[in-house]
């Protein structure tokens, strides 16, 4: 249960991060569109890792 707890952890701390490079590219347009997608995408993934997790006894 610890690890699930640790992926979900690591999963906002990316989703939090592509917010903020979202929010940053939007004011200030540089083409690093990648690396927000890039961090999305590993949230999502690791908070679809987790859920087997959970459902362990």
């Amino acid at each position: 249960m610890g690890l699930a707890a640790a992926m979900d952890v690591a999963a906002l701390i990316s989703l939090g991060w592509c917010v903020t490079a979202m929010r940053r590219n939007r004011d200030e347009p540089d083409g690093d569109a990648g690396k927000s997608a890039a961090l999305a995408l590993i949230g999502v993934s690791l908070i679809l890792l987790s859920i087997p997790l959970w459902a362990l006894p």
